[in-house]
């Protein structure tokens, strides 16, 4: 795959290094676990190949589509709410440190090894510092948030101490360091430049698709999980499955923790402990709540008897204040448990139960053994364990996004969807909150209210393989009640 954009002379002759490096070659993959998804994906009209490419961008659709009429006859209101992404990017071969630069001083954000970059929610007007390793007063750049721009790069190779208009600076104040690039290794040379190219894509990608920030590395394969179209709100796609709910609860001797080999079942086994549970197929209908981001419910996915079974499991465990990059923080003040797949057969088929409403071969949600990797790409599972959080009167988890900015110069795929179970029925508040859906109606936030036994979807990641940004939401405060929420986080596999 070659992309032929416009690029400044001084960096032109460095892109065929980038390629000879880095390139990624973007090939069609018919592996049979992904064949279909990947195709249904590739058929999204909102799909168009970038002139000069063979990139297949996603195009901001007309607000109008929304609601099936025809474009133009719409106006997208503005959010209320004015956050957004900030994708931090470390042009240097050195490690540093990302501060906030709060009111009170600086505020360590994170720690950013060389070429990498790093993320936060943030504002515009927040002002952020690079600094040396531990060293909050040795800075050596600052940025401004710009409303609407999500990517900031230090950048030493730059004219120390000067106002820069170039791209690297967004055009706020940055203080390069005037370092030179040719002494730099040849290595760290193809990182350098290909964080420029992306850069370069990135302008050329958010122009052409109508405002959309490129927040992932270029060339990026896209995502190999299906994506639930929403064309439209209130779309419905249905799915059957033989993963019944439980209507009964088995005997306590019955719904052992599993091993690795119970969890794994032939096609012509029968379902698990299909006595205790509704009989035949279930019908699952998953609904459009937003259409950017792509966000659905799913009424009644699970049984009262599943919901309780699961509430006595966390029961025993110790919950714990929950973290936000493994650090307290006040944006984040629930407790958290965690809740494997193998816990026993009634957990063992929610997972099952969620794996056929994304589309997703149940056995990527275990780790396997060498006899399995043939039909597979990876032997680790995609999924995170089971995230149960519990928020009490007053606590809550504000505006914030789920996915991580690239680690790396080549593409290194990351959590891709987000499915939550709602435990419990919440008296007031505690809905989980997208304030930047896009919508022609009003500024306020999309709320979606905690309901026991309902799930909800979306989806971090594009079908181009971009990171949404759209997908900034809160857990908003818990009002009266109490609510429980299990998180199941899944990954986007590592291309063999």
């Amino acid at each position: 795959m070659h992309l032929q954009v416009a690029v400044p002379m001084m960096t032109r002759k460095r892109v065929s290094l980038i390629w000879k490096t880095f390139l990624i070659h973007i090939e069609d993959d018919h592996e049979k676990v992904f064949a279909e998804t990947e195709k249904d994906n590739d058929f999204d009209p909102n799909l168009k190949i970038i002139p000069g490419t063979n990139f297949k961008a996603y195009v901001r659709a007309d607000i109008s589509s929304f609601y099936g009429e025809e474009p133009g006859s719409r106006q997208e209101k503005k959010p209320d709410f004015r956050g957004q992404a900030g994708k931090f990017v470390n042009l240097s071969p050195e490690r540093v440190d990302l501060w906030w630069d709060g009111p009170s001083g600086p505020v360590l954000n994170d720690s950013l090894r060389p070429w990498t970059s790093g993320g936060t929610s943030c504002y515009p007007n927040h002002k952020f510092i690079f600094t040396k390793p531990g060293k909050p007063d040795e800075v050596l750049c600052r940025m401004t948030i710009v409303p609407d721009m999500a990517v900031y790069y230090c950048d030493p190779f730059l004219p120390p101490h000067e106002f820069h208009t170039d791209a690297r600076a967004r055009g706020k104040q940055l203080l390069g360091g005037g370092r030179l690039l040719d002494s730099l290794s040849a290595e760290d040379r193809a990182h350098y430049d290909a964080h420029v190219f992306n850069l370069e894509f990135g302008e050329v990608y958010k122009k052409f698709t109508g405002g959309s920030e490129w927040l992932t590395m270029y060339p990026k394969n896209p995502t190999r999980h299906k994506i639930w179209r929403a064309d439209h709100f209130g779309q419905e796609h249905y799915v059957q499955t033989s993963e019944t709910q439980f209507i009964e609860l088995p005997p306590a001797e019955e719904i052992y923790e599993l091993s690795r080999s119970d969890m794994r079942r032939g096609e012509d086994e029968s379902i698990a402990l299909s006595e205790y549970r509704s009989p035949g197929l279930m019908n699952i209908t998953i609904k459009a709540l937003s259409c950017a981001p792509r966000a659905f419910e799913i009424k009644n996915f699970l049984s009262d008897i599943e919901v309780d079974h699961i509430l006595d499991i966390v029961q025993q465990k110790h919950l714990e204040r929950s973290t936000t990059n493994g650090h307290l923080s006040s944006t984040r003040t629930s407790t958290t448990t965690w809740l494997s797949r193998n816990s026993d057969l009634i957990v063992d088929a929610v997972f099952r139960r969620v794996a056929d409403v994304l589309r997703i071969n149940e056995a990527l949600f275990c780790d396997r053994d060498a006899d399995e990797l043939e039909d597979f790409p990876t032997r680790n599972r995609i999924n995170e364990d089971l995230q149960v959080v519990h928020y009490d009167v007053g606590q809550e988890y504000q505006a914030h996004h789920d996915f991580s900015m690239p680690k790396e110069t080549l593409d290194v795929p990351g959590r891709s969807i987000n499915l939550c179970l709602y435990l419990n029925d919440v008296i007031e508040g505690a809905e989980t909150s997208f304030p930047r859906w896009r919508n022609a109606e009003t500024g306020e936030s999309l709320k979606v209210k905690p309901e026991k036994g309902k799930a909800m979807i979306f989806y971090m990641v594009n079908p181009d393989g971009n990171l949404d940004d759209l997908t900034q939401h809160a857990a908003l405060p818990v009002i009266a009640g109490k609510k429980y929420v299990a998180v199941l986080w899944i990954h986007d596999p590592v291309r063999s």
